[in-house]
């Protein structure tokens, strides 16, 4: 098993952990429908690609087929958007807004996400230079 295999497994676990956080977290009991359905649809993306990662022959595992591009663009897009969350929750401290308030609570779960994200964005790099 390689370690790019390891490092990028690791990414997913804690972007899933991260977003089931977030979920747990940032959606209080009366919100609507659709916010609960964002929430389902990106847990649901990163289960489904991390399924098919997890399911990759060991040959696979580090080609840039399919699955490891949709975890990559995952990956970006994740990274960008709790970034930006930061950013927001620096803009509008407002208890009552959407998003991030930049507590320690909103804080811990948007960090795990950027951690497993940027560990998954550094294998990209890594590997780029080794091909």
């Amino acid at each position: 098993m390689s370690n790019v295999y390891k490092i990028r497994s690791a990414a997913i676990i804690l972007i899933s952990a991260g977003y089931g956080w977030a979920g747990g977290h940032y959606i209080p009991v009366n919100s609507s429908i659709l916010e609960y359905l964002f929430q389902f649809i990106i847990i649901s993306i990163l289960m489904v690609l991390g399924i098919r990662f997890f399911s990759l022959p060991e040959n696979e595992r580090n080609n840039n087929n399919r699955t490891i591009k949709g975890l990559s663009i995952f990956s970006v897009l994740s990274f960008v958007i709790n970034i930006l969350n930061i950013i927001h929750g620096f803009i509008n401290p407002a208890t009552n807004s959407f998003g991030s308030h930049n507590s320690f609570a909103d804080l811990v779960p948007i960090s795990i996400i950027i951690a497993g994200t940027g560990l998954w964005l550094l294998t990209l790099i890594k590997n780029e230079k080794t091909t």
